[in-house]
Formats: structure tokens, C-alpha cells, sequence
């Protein structure tokens, strides 16, 4: 598990490297936002397979990464505007947010047929022993019903 969040913490750290180059250089805004898609959707792998089910510092570790993807976020906004192409960062945000409301709903979903899992193995749990319980208390009352 810490080895998933080690790799989106690296792709952020990629990530944080192309913004200073674009900040020093000028270059091309299209490379970092391949990084950010990268690193988004590695965070989301993540998220996905972990739901749930995470302990506290790699909880703690994922967090952190989502904090620094939003900090991204902000400063691509800014490269943007500062370059003229506030409707490129516009139209990056738009499809970000139908790709995240289709993550948010398969987390949901996720997360809900895990609760529903762990309910149905606690009923079954249950109604095996409560027959285990049964069984017993029959073969005791025939064995005591024999006895002379």
C-alpha cells in the first residue's frame, strides 16, 4: 500500500518540477498538463483500490498528495492568466470535473458495495452459528433423551 502512495507522491514531485520550469521558461503548458493528468489519475488508482480500507499514515500520506494537487491547480490558474489562456485553463478544468464526478461515483460505489460485503458475511457469520448453536443443542437434547 505505501508503495501506491510513494509513486503519486513522486508524480508529484515530477509534477512540482515542470511548474518551476514553466515558471522560469516560459515552455509549453501542454507537457505539465500531462504530468497533472499523470499524477491525478494515479492518485485516483489509488483512492479507488484503497477505499475504505487505509491505514492511518497512508490516509494521512494521500491527503497530503491531494492537497498538492489542489495547490497545482492553483498555480496552473495562474500560469495560465499570466500567459493569456485563461479559457485553456477553462476548458482543462471543465473536463477535470466530469472526470472526477465519474471517479466520485465509482468511489461511492465502491465504498457502498464494500459496506454491503461486509453485512451480508456478518449475516452469514451469524446464521452459521446460530446453526452450529442448534445442531449442538439437538445432538444434547437426542443424547439425553437416550440415556436410560
Amino acid at each position: 500500500m505505501i508503495g501506491e502512495v510513494v509513486a503519486v507522491l513522486s508524480a508529484l514531485k515530477a509534477l512540482n518540477d515542470g511548474i518551476k520550469t514553466v515558471k522560469e521558461s516560459g515552455a509549453n503548458l501542454e507537457s505539465i498538463c500531462g504530468k497533472w493528468a499523470e499524477a491525478s489519475e494515479q492518485y485516483n488508482d489509488v483512492e479507488k483500490s484503497k477505499a475504505g480500507k487505509m491505514g492511518y499514515k497512508d490516509a494521512l500520506a494521500l491527503e497530503g498528495a491531494k492537497r498538492q494537487l489542489k495547490n497545482f491547480d492553483r498555480q496552473l490558474q495562474d500560469i495560465c492568466l499570466m500567459q493569456g489562456q485563461g479559457d485553456l485553463y477553462t476548458s482543462i478544468k471543465r473536463r477535470m470535473e466530469e472526470s472526477q464526478y465519474a471517479h466520485e461515483k465509482e468511489l461511492r460505489l465502491i465504498k457502498k458495495r464494500r459496506i454491503e460485503f461486509r453485512k451480508t458475511m456478518k449475516l452469514v457469520g451469524t446464521a452459521i452459528f446460530t446453526w452450529a448453536f442448534f445442531m449442538v443443542f439437538l445432538f444434547a437434547a437426542i443424547w439425553m433423551y437416550r440415556q436410560p
